[in-house]
């Protein structure tokens, strides 16, 4: 006698399973089409970088090696009694630009991005780092900006190397300096002017061409000045000092000239003062004047 459970059921039959494609693994025509292609690195370029990984951690425990080093430094002059060139770390903190007594500000316009190589980027933003180190070391520190940066440039991306740059006692900004000042007030610094800057005039704002193009710009910075009808001007050198070499200065050495002006240091020894020695300057004699003819 056979079972009647489940006698009313229809028979269920096992539907074969269908294996579905994972649709989260499966690449569309119109996918893989928007894909960039893989950048194939050379070997060169693979070293390249390499050598730059290696050197950031190495900077970075040259940088610690160097703050112990002057710590101890600091430490061996107290114990000698040896009186105190430079300011301290504790005077350092309240001597900010913000309450300096400077009567002018420095703007170093840095809107040349797309005109330098990558190694000169690198020697613009030394310059940099140069000029915050001895306005930061002076006791009448000038109210310092870098404008025009574009953002996500290299000028940009090479600062950010530098941890804590964002905290320097410096005004960054990616505007225009015209944005930021008066025009009135406003006096562009190229070697190509025909105006001598005898005096700094109170309340103006100096700007120095943040351009590092060994010469291959020649009267660019000139060109912008009266193409904006900004006022421009170049520093007394050679009506102070002979040069044996030609007159054109690093940004660095612009600005450093017109901080010792501040420090009421005369032009020629401000210039005598910062110049390096390879550019062989002397100060220029002035010479007597003639007597004048009488007549009998």
């Amino acid at each position: 006698m056979s079972s009647e459970v489940g006698a009313d059921r229809p028979e269920e039959k096992e539907q074969p399973s269908a294996k579905k494609p994972c649709l989260e693994n499966v690449e569309t025509p119109a996918e893989s089409a928007s894909e960039p292609p893989t950048e194939v690195l050379s070997k060169r370029k693979i070293k390249k970088l390499a050598k730059m990984q290696k050197w950031e951690v190495r900077k970075k425990i040259k940088r610690q090696q160097e703050r112990e080093k002057q710590r101890l430094k600091r430490q061996q002059a107290i114990l000698a009694g040896i009186e105190r060139t430079s300011p301290s770390r504790k005077e350092l903190k309240y001597n900010t630009t913000s309450k300096s007594p400077s009567p002018i500000s420095v703007a170093v316009d840095l809107d040349f991005d797309d005109l330098m190589i990558d190694k000169d980027i690198c020697k613009c933003v030394k310059q940099l780092l140069r000029i915050y180190t001895v306005n930061r070391r002076s006791q009448t520190p000038i109210p310092l900006f870098f404008t025009g940066i574009k953002k996500d440039g290299r000028i940009h991306k090479t600062l950010e190397r530098n941890d804590g740059y964002q905290n320097w006692d410096v005004k960054i900004s990616h505007e225009s300096f015209l944005e930021l000042f008066d025009r009135e007030k406003i006096v562009y610094l190229t070697s190509d002017s025909d105006n001598v800057l005898d005096t700094l005039e109170d309340n103006h704002v100096y700007i120095i061409g943040g351009l590092v193009d060994h010469n291959s710009q020649k009267g660019l910075c000139h060109k912008i000045a009266e193409d904006k009808g900004l006022r421009h001007a170049r520093l007394p050198l050679n009506e102070n000092v002979v040069i044996k070499t030609r007159t054109v200065l690093t940004i660095n050495h612009v600005f450093e000239i017109l901080l010792r002006v501040t420090e009421k240091k005369s032009w020629k020894e401000a210039i005598l003062s910062v110049l390096p020695m390879r550019k062989g300057a002397k100060a220029k004699e002035v010479s007597p004047k003639a007597p004048e003819a009488t007549t009998q």
